[in-house]
């Protein structure tokens, strides 16, 4: 049954038999699975404090901060288990972990990319088509974010389907045909829409400045424009820092498998592993300190934890002064006594 060790894209990271724990690899991803947790984590925090960011623009950022959480969590811890300690003895369940740790990353890279996605098509409603925008309610946003995240498990665990067939060159084939398919529906095809709608977006922000009116009337488009501009160019640059993490990976994935594990190739894959989680810590970073709703909640989020800080020795002494006027008062009263 178990006779494809060598048959599957992820062997190129995964070493057949881990009898020792490769400890410079765990020490380079454990900082980066930290780092993924406590910028997205403080992204959790901040929406449940806050109650104005619960909007429901927002509420994409703030599933997309929980995709980028389960990264920090469970994929690299999982991903370090597998491939770089001598937990896992059993060679087919090894193979199992293998594809599992593999479908969990294709899952969290998906629904990023499908969260930009929805995120950028929002923005792109909101300036093109501002009536249809007044629609868009929490309930339709909680929808479109069910939809983003059962397509992208239905396309990340579809590896599933195949992972008992004996034949390797079939196997192989399916593989590649499913990380084409990747290719086409998480990279060309979104892409195509969201350069669109930038070019669109961009278009529509410098055409609203330049309206005729009063000066007043100009003055509050250009600021409107400005700021518009601003959240447009962060939805860009998450779009870019994601095509730049993640497009590369799944192309060596297809070259890896096409030219059957070729040895350069598998170097380039293990550089990479790095890479392509940098999208994780990025994005969070992007959206809570250059969105002003975001920043200021983060400003006042802290202001406030520096308040409490510094009302906790003022308190202190107050009760350490009543401590000694009860006891004083204790005193006396025994003296009287």
């Amino acid at each position: 049954m178990f006779n494809n060790t060598n048959g599957t894209e992820h062997q190129g990271l995964f070493p057949v038999n881990t009898i020792s724990t490769d400890t410079q690899a765990i020490a380079e991803l454990v900082p980066v699975a930290f780092l993924i947790i406590l910028a997205n984590g403080l992204v959790l925090v901040l929406f449940s404090k806050r109650t104005q960011l619960r909007t429901p623009a927002n509420y994409v950022l703030l599933s997309l901060a929980a995709c980028d959480f389960i990264t920090g969590v469970i994929n690299i811890p999982l991903f370090i288990i597998v491939a770089f300690t001598p937990v896992i003895t059993l060679l087919e369940f090894r193979y199992y972990m293998i594809v599992l740790v593999s479908v969990l990353n294709n899952f969290t890279a998906i629904s990023a990319c499908y969260h930009i996605l929805a995120a950028t098509t929002e923005k792109y409603l909101s300036i093109i088509w501002p009536v249809k925008h007044r629609l868009i309610t929490r309930k339709t946003v909680f929808k479109v974010l069910q939809v983003v995240w059962v397509m992208s498990f239905i396309i990340a665990f579809i590896p599933f389907s195949w992972v008992n067939i004996e034949d390797t060159e079939t196997q192989g084939k399916l593989t590649i045909g499913h990380v084409i398919f990747c290719l086409v529906a998480v990279f060309l095809l979104p892409y195509t829409f969201m350069i669109y709608a930038f070019v669109v977006i961009f278009k529509s922000i410098s055409n609203r400045g330049k309206k005729n009116g009063s000066i007043i009337s100009r003055s509050h488009f250009s600021r409107q424009a400005a700021l518009e501009r601003r959240c447009l160019i962060l939805f860009a640059f998450m779009a870019t820092v994601f095509l730049v993490c993640w497009l590369p990976w799944y192309i060596l994935m297809l070259l890896y498998k096409v030219y059957n594990g070729e040895k350069g190739l598998e170097i380039a894959m293990q550089v990479y592993v790095l890479v392509r989680y940098a999208t994780s810590i990025i994005n969070p970073v992007l959206y809570t300190f250059f969105r002003r709703d975001f920043h200021t909640a983060l400003k006042s989020l802290f202001k406030k934890q520096r308040s409490r800080r510094s009302s906790l020795p003022l308190s202190s002494i107050g009760d350490e002064v009543n401590q000694q006027v009860s006891s004083n008062k204790t005193e006396e009263n025994l003296a009287i006594v």
